[in-house]
């Protein structure tokens, strides 16, 4: 007896609806996908109990033709297709033939449609797989696709459906990513009668942004935008003090599907390497126009994963479009105080231990300022030695003390400065760390980086497992101007130390470089390096609590306006705060 059977067509729907159809959410997609196919300028979607017992999708699009209505709802039907070419060259959203087909099978499906020109057209139900025949319907014209009792026959996977609130959280998620891909496209969303989105037709991916998440978010993304012969890449990316806790602030898109992509994602967060904390994440909107030749959309039953026929060409651009979109943008921080409210009305604000010392400054500052000219700090102008790895072209004009502008530095920490829109506050350390990272990142990538020998080598007591770490990274320590050699069986000794750095205790940079490390050594030696870069220039630049003469503060913010991203040092904390004339004059009520 035979072991081989062929499937029944109603088994083989049900596990097709098990790859594309997950949750209510994946319904959503596949229905507005369609939708959008068909031409349609605006689509209302309607939810009950977050989508399990009610979905209803109504578009304006090209409708149905009422002939073509049970073909709609049969396996592998479709119209986004001719031959076997078109596979390799996918512009349309869905292409399958499968997502009603498969939402019959697990859902009581209702189809109503009318195309423009005709006065009335047809409807249709689908249950349990079972097709009904067509009957007349007069309506708007357009589509409208209902899905009742989600999963009322796979009782196994509705077990696994969440809450009625978290499916809407997905459910609204899904019509988000939808609504960005198309902005000129007006979409709704209700759920039991309450609107939860309305979003007009927006002119630009700006507006539709604003319209969703708030222009505190969209007003302040940096634009990016490059071009090729077979790909356009825009973005719109949050500036690195605008970071959020996690990545679900982060849309890719390509020819406007919503995907999840490792090497887009690697990209945009090695963009802002060294501009913001480790443990925060950029928010960015990015969007990819790419030849359907060279990119398959057909790898995943959901379609949330494509690929590309070079990924590490699109890791490259994207990485390179918005680093070269930041030389060209001032990324200074603003002073975040509390806004001026009404008398009598006081508002909680919490804030980190640096913004209060901030604060404490600023008010000590505004206390204490000097009265008169003959206060001022004289300044003898020089230009300090500074490696200038690429001169940004800066929107604005360079921050720079005039003699005419008063510094103080305060706490020994900071530096307040007097400019023509305001004031700015600069952290010494985080500056300077700045500075001597850029001088030796552009000396590495030069290829050689200048080195002073010891009188006498500096030895560092390490444990076994150290000095084999040490042994691993020594290749990037050489390349940092660090030389050090084993001296004993738990005994490193430094011999040299990068030219750049005039005073560092050899010692403390080593163990503090090994704890940081941890393992990272054995996986990316391009990491290490970072990583090494990184601690010099923390070892080496001037500490808070350090007094400075008025020449090396000229010096100081002299090379500020010398190298790149000087807004932020190596690990993501800010260097400056700037604060205009007219939010000074906020704080004292003088408007």
């Amino acid at each position: 007896m035979s072991k081989i059977k062929i499937l029944p067509v109603h088994l083989v729907n049900k596990i097709a609806a098990g790859e594309c159809i997950e949750r209510p959410a994946s319904v959503i997609k596949e229905l507005v996908e369609n939708s959008i196919d068909a031409g349609a300028t605006k689509i209302d979607v309607y939810i009950e109990q977050g989508g399990t017992k009610v979905i209803r999708v109504t578009d304006n699009g090209a409708g149905i033709d009422t002939d073509d209505l049970p073909l709609a709802v049969t396996p592998h039907a479709t119209s986004k297709l001719q031959d076997e070419n078109d596979l390799y060259a996918i512009s349309t959203m869905g292409f399958r033939g499968e997502a009603l087909t498969s939402i019959g099978s697990v859902a009581v499906l209702k189809i109503a449609s009318i195309m423009p020109s005709r006065e009335s057209g047809g409807q249709i139900e689908v249950g349990d797989g079972h097709i009904s025949e067509v009957r007349p319907y007069a309506g708007a014209s357009g589509t409208t696709i209902e899905v009742d009792n989600l999963f009322f026959n796979t009782p196994a996977r509705r077990k696994f459906l969440k809450s009625p609130q978290t499916e809407l959280g997905h459910c609204q998620e899904a019509v988000i990513r939808l609504a960005l891909a198309y902005p000129t496209i007006g979409f709704t969303l209700s759920h039991a009668n309450r609107r939860i989105l309305q979003l007009p037709a927006a002119e630009s991916p700006r507006t539709r942004i604003n319209d969703i998440f708030g222009p505190e978010i969209g007003d302040g993304l940096i634009q990016v935008f490059t071009q090729s012969k077979d790909i356009t890449f825009s973005a719109y990316v949050s500036r690195p003090q605008q970071a959020k806790p996690s990545a679900n602030w982060q849309y890719f898109f390509v020819n406007r599907r919503a995907i999840r992509d490792r090497y887009i994602t690697h990209a945009l967060r090695e963009a802002y390497r060294g501009l913001m904390p480790q443990d925060r994440q950029p928010v960015g909107f990015l969007f990819l126009e790419i030849d359907p030749s060279i990119v398959d959309v057909n790898v995943h039953p959901t379609k949330s994963e494509v690929r590309f026929a070079d990924s590490g060409r699109i890791h490259s651009l994207v990485l390179g479009a918005i680093r070269e979109r930041f030389l060209s943008v001032d990324l200074t921080a603003g002073l975040n105080m509390r806004d001026t409210k009404p008398q009598g009305l006081e508002v909680e604000e919490k804030t980190t231990p640096h913004q209060e010392t901030i604060k404490e400054a600023l008010n000590d500052f505004l206390k204490s300022a000097p009265k008169s000219d003959q206060a001022r700090i004289p300044f003898t102008h020089h230009t300090p030695d500074v490696t200038i790895t690429k001169r940004r072209d800066r929107e604005e004009a360079d921050i720079l003390p005039s003699p005419t502008e008063r510094v103080l530095q305060i706490h020994n920490s900071y530096l307040v400065v007097e400019t023509a829109e305001g004031m700015m506050i600069v952290d010494q350390h985080a500056l300077h760390e700045r500075i001597l990272y850029q001088q030796m990142r552009g000396r590495v990538n030069a290829g050689a980086v200048p080195r002073q020998k010891l009188l006498m080598p500096e030895l560092v007591n390490l444990t076994p497992d150290e000095m084999e770490q040490i042994e691993q990274i020594r290749p990037s320590l050489n390349q940092a101007g660090v030389e050090v050699e084993a001296f004993g069986p738990q005994t490193a000794a430094i011999h040299s130390l990068p030219a750049v750095i005039s005073h560092l205790n050899a010692t403390e940079f080593i163990e503090e470089l090994l704890t940081r490390l941890g393992k990272t050594a054995k996986v990316e030696p391009e990491q290490v390096l970072e990583h090494v870069l990184q601690s010099l220039a923390c070892k080496a630049a001037i500490k808070a609590g350090d007094p400075l003469k008025p020449d090396e503060i000229q010096s100081l913010l002299a090379s500020r306006n010398k190298v790149d991203m000087a807004s932020s040092c190596p690990h993501g904390r800010p260097t400056v705060l700037q604060m205009s004339l007219s939010d000074l004059q906020k704080q004292f009520k003088r408007t």
